[in-house]
């Protein structure tokens, strides 16, 4: 290699992209992630990959020591928020530059405010310390992480990032037949929800945009051939094989030095052309086909980024109450009872979250809290002379009727626990 060719190393060339561009290609990055998608359910497969994916849950309650000693509940989620801005940087200088934005671009580069101010909501819709009671994932590839966080992944990989109320219902409603999410599981849902999608969406963007700078840099190299002799494109494939980009560059480089209405034979070197042609036979054999399938790729990227920003409004905008007094078995429960199920929201939140404190306090479930509670409340109502007061949950759970219930479930509480309870 020369000396003029070695002042022309991959380095060299991945400097004179804007500095934007550059940074998306270093191999330090790592590998671009998959989208979170897989196979879309309705309904009725919602229900049942939800009762099979409770069977695989184990989860155990976390005994975390101190404020530092649990790991962060939202996984990179100041890092998606920064990789996102870049890759709105990069949409916005390539569509600035001239270049034609795709439907997935556009979508981010439209909605970008609306994607940055989730950092905000995910941050004042639940506190972190809200989440080191959850029950947190023992198997992989999740391990360690809040089960809800699992139970919002699925559903947003088997929805392709879209939101309906009526198929989370159905899939919590089956995820349940096999493993009960707690009440505060079940709040979290709207916070984690948004955790993933941002995932998601990062994950999409920053593919979007890598596969941009690898286009980006393939012209630079086809309108130069002299810059980038054989020995240099090899050692350029080498970190953009490590970030998974390699195929768009040759792509994209077959376009302009080897398809005739491109091509102009006498400015590119055999040795190149030559190479070139080989690399892309050796990927894929038919002629056309790498293009085609990073052409129905984009396809699917670019529903995914449409959903995922509709999912976000929709997650804002969704009746939370109503889809966890639809999903929840305890509050299902409860509302069995007239009189719970005439009471305003924040009454029934009361007793909800009585019910919650007193499973934590006698190691029983809710849902076993929540029978206890709904025996003595039928038991009250058939019982001749029985005072009206009787019949309602707050007498058992913050009145007279503590005793009792906390009879029922084995728990001995001391007395001045019992008096603040009432």
């Amino acid at each position: 290699m020369t000396a003029t060719t070695e002042a022309m190393a991959p380095q060299a060339i991945l400097a004179r992209l804007p500095a934007a561009l550059a940074r998306l290609l270093r191999a330090e990055a790592g590998p671009l992630l998959p989208a979170v998608r897989a196979e879309v359910f309705g309904p009725q497969r919602f229900a049942q990959h939800g009762q099979s994916l409770g069977v695989t849950h184990a989860a155990r309650r976390p005994a975390w020591r101190g404020a530092g000693s649990f790991p962060k509940f939202f996984p990179r989620l100041r890092d998606n928020i920064r990789m996102l801005r870049e890759a709105q940087a990069v949409l916005a200088l390539q569509a600035g530059g001239g270049d034609e934005p795709g439907p997935a671009a556009l979508w981010l580069l439209d909605n970008f405010g609306l994607i940055e101010a989730q950092l905000l909501a995910i941050h004042e819709g639940l506190p972190r310390s809200y989440f080191r009671s959850l029950p947190v994932l023992e198997g992989e590839p999740l391990a360690g992480l809040p089960r809800v966080y699992g139970v919002a992944w699925a559903f947003v990989a088997h929805s392709d990032s879209a939101f309906d109320e009526d198929l989370l219902v159905h899939y919590l409603a089956g995820y349940q037949t096999t493993r009960e999410l707690d009440l505060a599981e079940m709040w979290a849902l709207p916070t984690t929800l948004r955790v993933v999608l941002v995932e998601n969406l990062r994950r999409l963007a920053e593919r979007l945009a890598t596969h941009q700078a690898a286009r980006e840099l393939a012209r630079r190299c086809a309108e130069n051939p002299a810059a980038c002799p054989l020995p240099v494109l090899q050692a350029l494939c080498v970190p953009l094989a490590l970030r998974g980009v390699e195929d768009v560059f040759l792509t994209q480089l077959g376009q302009q030095w080897l398809e005739p209405h491109h091509a102009s034979p006498e400015t590119v070197p055999a040795a190149q052309r030559l190479w070139l042609a080989v690399q892309l036979q050796a990927r894929l054999p038919a002629a056309g086909t790498l293009a085609a399938r990073q052409q129905a790729e984009q396809t699917a990227d670019n529903l995914s980024v449409s959903n995922a920003v509709g999912a976000l409004r929709a997650v804002n905008d969704a009746d939370w109450p109503a889809i966890v007094a639809r999903s929840s078995p305890v509050t299902q429960l409860m509302l069995g009872d007239a009189l719970f199920a005439a009471e305003h929201h924040k009454s029934r939140d009361q007793t909800l979250h009585g019910i919650e404190a007193l499973a934590r306090r006698s190691q029983r479930s809710e849902m076993q809290v929540a029978q206890a509670l709904r025996s003595l409340i039928d038991n009250a109502a058939t019982t001749s002379g029985s005072s009206t007061i009787t019949t309602t949950a707050g007498h058992w759970l913050h009145g007279p009727g503590r005793p009792a219930l906390a009879r029922a479930l084995d728990l001995r509480e001391p007395l001045a626990a019992a008096a603040r309870a009432l």
